[in-house]
């Protein structure tokens, strides 16, 4: 799909088809997605748990769906995959792969010596570095999400108890869940709205409102500084 087509016509599916699968291909490419996005020093410390309608666990589904807030969609849904992010783990190598992409030439140390003094002052405080990371780690949450879309599936990000879902899934000491990492995709029933250029059409049989328009530019975007108009910033 034309990608211009592809973010107007987004919107989060609240409803999945249950009596449908992901094939595992379409699978791939939407895992392969967010490898394609930047991240610092190329250390890719994110991991995704991958959870298949079709592999749940009896035993432990209860609490990760309890953890997912209960949500319907949440249950339909054919894959959830929870991002998470491991902070100890980037630093420990964080250096080594900036000094190797020194040594390919894909980083100049005299044009990057502000770089390379953060590298050598350390990572500095938890708090800041996870966040940063969590940040990068939705990058790629975004980018699964367009590719889930262009394949025609359905896809929204979902709300948890970062908590209870990182010990309902097994996470170990040192990795963090993304509080927003959470996405569930599947094929969207067949009275659920697509996005546009999907497999099905934009047809709304609950009698739901279409979604609501987007804000302007004007709205979301400052010019110079915070609070100038965006328009008296563009000549």
């Amino acid at each position: 799909m034309e990608y211009s087509a592809l973010l107007a016509g987004r919107r989060s599916t609240r409803r999945f088809d249950t009596g449908r699968d992901v094939p595992d291909d379409v699978l791939e490419r939407v895992l392969a997605a967010p490898l394609a996005m930047p991240h610092a020093g190329n250390t890719y410390d994110w991991r995704g748990v991958v959870l298949r309608r079709r592999d749940r666990d009896a035993a432990t589904w209860p609490a990760v769906h309890a953890a997912l807030l209960g949500q319907g969609y949440v249950e339909e849904a054919a894959v959830l995959v929870a991002f998470a992010v491991q902070p100890g783990w980037w630093a420990e190598r964080y250096r080594a792969n900036i000094a190797a992409l020194v040594e390919r030439g894909l980083i100049d140390p005299a044009r990057h010596a502000g770089l390379l003094a953060m590298v050598d002052a350390g990572p500095g405080d938890s708090d800041f570095l996870t966040t940063g990371l969590i940040g990068e780690a939705m990058m790629g949450v975004a980018a699964a999400m367009l590719a889930a879309l262009d394949a025609g599936l359905g896809a929204t990000v979902t709300a948890c108890r970062p908590a209870d879902l990182a010990a309902a899934i097994g996470l170990p000491p040192g990795a963090v869940l993304c509080p927003w990492g959470v996405l569930a995709i599947g094929w969207p029933a067949v009275d659920e709205p697509v996005a546009a250029g999907g497999s099905q059409p934009e047809v709304a049989g609950d009698g739901r409102p279409p979604a609501a328009p987007k804000p302007g530019l004007d709205e979301m975007y400052f010019g110079r500084r915070w609070g100038q108009s965006l328009a008296t910033a563009i000549p």
